[in-house]
């Protein structure tokens, strides 16, 4: 496509579904503007496979001039604000007839993934934030002509670093529904901005990264790309089923234990906390341990019959939840993680920090002889047994098929 002698190209995304925010190849750099993760829905559309240039900004915009320090025609445009990106599609508009606009968030994102073609990177075509955009520092602190780093999946390029990019929401916090080509919050004051920019750390670049400035700001780090959607683009949406309640409440022996809904690729429900009342209730034991009425200690084969017995009450078909299942519900904020009570064990607690400490200190010297003084466990982690599902609260499962 041409605009006054400028060459741009826009690449279509085929319509699909994504989990959007905090996923697993994003959260160990998470934020929490990004959770919980949720499952979005959306219709093809074209977006472009660069930010908007210097030269095409001056092609369309002549009178409003910009700075421009790199001096370079190709290098992204910079020092716009979200009003001054509709002036510029609205011009876009009236000279090609299309409807041109700013890509929603989830649009952007899901882009930036790679669509359908995603290979679940952390960055916008890799894991090595170098190699497909311009981040501090390997910036040097300044923008860079654009497409000069790889690709992502999709062609498009720079979705990391160089400059962060306008989108068209009003930023909103995310919530657990499942959304159809969501586009924002309703009212608010400030617009997303996203993709990290070149002043910005590796750290800070992920693809899951919100940001958010008022529409008036025009900084030197933030331009934008356009998108758009075909009139007469077939939607194309992916058939949905009915959207699953996000809370469901099951009836065991006259007591009710509540499930919350964790999207995922195999969506499931996970339940509470099972309490000791509902364990003797079903095993017609106590628990082997207890902490706030929480039941706890209870073998693998103790727990999956726990889990048969109440699917029979229930008439529901209810599994233990595994560690997996358990890890991604806590990372989407939708359980909290769980904490031991080492309050009646406090005293012992600090006795062994103290052996550590002087342990600690004295290894430099007795190594010097050849003696190695064993250190005490580290008392935090005397807590848990990783290796060891007794040690956690019993949860169970739903699977939505």
């Amino acid at each position: 496509m041409q605009i006054n002698g400028i060459e741009f190209s826009m690449q279509r995304v085929e319509g699909g579904s994504f989990m959007m925010g905090a996923t697993l190849d994003q959260t160990d750099k998470d934020t929490y503007t990004d959770k919980p993760a949720h499952l979005v829905f959306l219709s093809p559309y074209y977006i472009a496979t660069t930010e908007v240039t210097v030269q095409l900004w001056r092609a369309l915009m002549p009178e409003r001039e910009i700075i421009n320090p790199e001096g370079y025609p190709t290098v992204p445009v910079s020092y716009v604000s979200w009003f001054d990106c509709q002036e510029f599609v609205r011009r876009l508009d009236s000279i090609t007839g299309l409807p041109f606009r700013l890509p929603t968030e989830a649009e952007w994102e899901y882009a930036a993934r790679g669509g359908a073609k995603s290979k679940a990177y952390r960055f916008a075509g890799g894991n090595e934030a170098d190699s497909v955009g311009w981040t501090y520092p390997c910036s040097g602190d300044w923008k860079h002509p654009v497409g000069r780093k790889q690709p992502n999946e999709l062609g498009l390029y720079d979705m990391t670093g160089n400059v962060s990019e306008w989108c068209q929401d009003i930023y909103g916090p995310y919530t657990l529904s499942t959304q159809p080509d969501p586009c924002g919050a309703d009212t608010g004051s400030y617009r997303i901005v996203r993709g990290g920019s070149y002043d910005e750390c590796v750290a800070n670049s992920h693809l899951s990264v919100r940001r958010w400035h008022l529409p008036e700001t025009a900084t030197e780090y933030i331009g934008f790309r356009v998108a758009l959607t075909l009139p007469n683009d077939p939607m194309q949406q992916i058939q949905q089923e009915e959207e699953p309640p996000l809370i469901r409440s099951i009836r065991i022996k006259s007591k009710k234990l509540r499930f919350v809904y964790v999207p995922a690729e195999q969506p499931y429900y996970i339940s509470e906390e099972v309490e000791c009342s509902l364990w003797k209730k079903m095993m017609q034991k106590d628990p082997p341990d207890r902490c706030k009425s929480i039941a706890l200690g209870m073998n693998k084969s103790d727990r999956t019959r726990f889990a048969e017995y109440c699917s029979r009450s229930a008439k529901e078909a209810l599994l233990v939840a595994s560690a997996e299942q358990i890890v991604l519900a806590e990372q989407q904020h939708i359980i909290e993680a769980y904490q031991p009570n080492v309050s009646h064990k406090k005293e012992s607690i600090r006795s062994i920090q103290r052996k550590r400490r002087v342990a600690d200190k004295l290894s430099p010297l007795t190594e010097l002889v050849g003696v190695r003084l064993p250190k005490p466990d580290d008392p935090v982690l005397l807590q848990f047994k990783q290796a060891d599902d007794e040690s956690r609260p019993l949860r169970l499962v739903i699977p939505v098929r």
